[in-house]
């Protein structure tokens, strides 16, 4: 791509500007699909076709197209991934703990013992936020106790998740509303005390001043919110995350899978990319094999412990 010798934020706008079209080239000699189960449009599928001009940049022989899947919350994706044949050149997006959430509720196994985890590129933190002029900082909040309300996104996201963590360390009632657009609006109006939101859906928000961050659920301060200090400087001892990878058929072929690997590492290693993502709430952190295998399987296990103990939907007869 002509981008890469763009000055930066002119490459990055050419990048987003032609994600869709050069997605559709058929002119490269190993074409490939990246499957989305989610819906054209949704937040995964946007960071899919925007994080693809990148690993064709990394990969110059590989083209790339989007299918989506987002039947079964996208296990179908899993289903279609897993029952792949060999020769058929498909990654699997995987956004987790959304993704091992819908499983655990469907009554579906551990996603990545049908499928083999590849990489992750991108890590988005949460974070817990207020509307300006309310609660200043955690020890604010406890003091309000049950006469405030910790909003959510909708059960199983990430943001959910992470709320769900803070129960016996931050005696707020939660209420989960059906997005994080509309927990970040009743945030913003002071009808909930305090959000838990990803970084992505509130840094726009923060930036201008109409969401005040009381903490952010990280080992350090981002450099994004360098003002923003993390939960753990408040005595609130949470780091939460949700990650945004891939995934390949178990049986994929290994030339395949390593050049993958490496295209991956030098996507997450590419200062245009790790600006976007900057831009976007997002940082590019790589995680090979091993380390996105580990993040998925810890979450995967917590997730079943907390369905069996407290299922955040009603379960299925």
């Amino acid at each position: 791509m002509t981008a890469a010798r763009l000055p930066r934020r002119t490459a990055l706008a050419a990048l987003a500007g032609l994600a869709t079209p050069s997605l559709a080239r058929a002119d490269r000699r190993n074409p490939a699909e990246l499957l989305v189960g989610a819906r054209p449009g949704s937040p995964v599928d946007q960071w899919a076709r925007g994080v693809a001009p990148f690993l064709e940049r990394a990969l110059p022989r590989l083209t790339l197209a989007v299918r989506n899947l987002p039947g079964q919350h996208g296990l179908d994706m899993v289903s279609h991934l897993e029952q792949a044949d060999t020769s058929q050149r498909l990654i699997g997006v995987i956004t987790a703990p959304l993704l091992l959430a819908r499983a655990v509720e469907l009554g579906q196994p551990f996603p990545a013992t049908r499928i083999a985890p590849l990489a992750a590129v991108t890590t988005e933190s949460m974070i817990l936020v207020g509307a300006p002029g309310g609660p200043e900082n955690v020890a604010a909040l406890r003091a309000l106790a049950d006469r405030g309300t910790l909003g959510t996104p909708a059960p199983g996201s990430a943001g959910h998740y992470a709320a769900s963590r803070l129960d016996g360390r931050l005696d707020l009632p939660r209420f989960a509303f059906p997005s994080a657009a509309a927990a970040r609006q009743a945030a913003h109006s002071g009808h909930v005390a305090a959000a838990m939101l990803p970084l992505p859906d509130a840094i726009a928000w923060l930036r201008e001043g109409k969401l005040h961050g009381i903490g952010l659920a990280a080992a350090l301060r981002s450099p994004l919110l360098p003002e923003v200090p993390t939960l753990r400087e408040q005595e609130l001892d949470l780091v939460a995350s949700a990650q945004r990878g891939f995934a390949l058929n178990r049986t994929a072929p290994e030339g395949f899978r390593a050049a993958l690997l490496r295209g991956l590492e030098a996507v997450a290693t590419d200062p245009d990319f790790a600006e976007r993502s900057a831009a976007l709430g997002q940082a590019a952190r790589f995680l090979g094999p091993e380390a996105w295998g580990g993040v998925l399987g810890r979450a995967d296990a917590e997730l079943r412990r907390r369905w069996d103990e407290e299922p955040w939907l009603p379960r299925r007869a």
